[in-house]
């Protein structure tokens, strides 16, 4: 999903209904709206049953800041990773077969077909 296609939520649901273990998600977002993304990463995790790793521009262009701000977040929207402009990268480990279990659990078990 490329920036703001991370909002579609039932694109994500899709993807997780099609086994995907990981959603990435890069942006070029700024600083201000920062904690929305992030929230909404966590969401596109969970909705999808699967990781959700996004990257994020940093520095300055004209008059916008951007965050440079990602994250990697589990299944179940656990923040496992951040990045930052100090920090810009960060590495985790990740378990292919934790993405599967979760698909059948809840909130995505309790999701109708479409």
């Amino acid at each position: 999903m490329i920036c703001s296609d991370m909002w579609s939520m039932g694109q994500a649901r899709t993807y997780g209904k099609k086994g995907v273990e990981l959603v990435a998600v890069p942006r070029a977002t700024p600083v201000a709206s920062i904690e929305k993304w992030v929230a909404g990463g966590r969401v596109a995790a969970v909705v999808a049953g699967a990781y959700c790793a996004s990257s994020n521009r940093s520095g300055k262009r004209g008059e916008a800041t951007f965050a440079g701000r990602g994250w990697i977040v589990d299944p179940d929207g656990r923040i496992l990773g951040l990045t930052s402009n100090g920090r810009p990268f960060a590495t985790v480990e990740i378990e292919k077969a934790r993405a599967d279990r979760a698909k059948s659990t809840y909130p995505r078990d309790a999701l109708e077909p479409d």
